[in-house]
């Protein structure tokens, strides 16, 4: 996701308290949050696992639904304004060389 540069703190923040909490109450499973340090940014990257894409698809509407993160969503907004300008989703599969997590 590209965060407006002037709320990449803000952004940084509302993960680090918030978010990655609640996507681990959901049942996401994490495999890295990573900030862009040389190319177009201000960008936060966060890689997902799921075993199937219906598991993917069934969490992300928990977490849309989810009034925790409805309501820190809505009091970061009202603090900061938008933290993020743009998402993007990609689904990534390894290939037989890669190393396995």
């Amino acid at each position: 996701m590209t965060a407006f540069g002037h709320n990449q703190a803000a952004l940084h923040a509302r993960f680090a308290d918030h978010t990655t909490h609640i996507f681990a109450r959901l049942g996401f499973s994490q495999a890295g949050y990573l900030e862009t340090v040389i190319g177009d940014g201000p960008d936060l990257t966060y890689l997902l696992r799921w075993n199937e894409l219906d598991e993917r698809q069934q969490a992300w509407d928990r977490f849309h639904a989810d009034p925790e993160w409805r309501e820190v969503r809505r009091k970061t907004t009202e603090t900061h304004g938008l933290l993020v300008a743009r998402t993007h989703s990609s689904i990534l599969r390894p290939l037989p060389f890669s190393a396995q997590p």
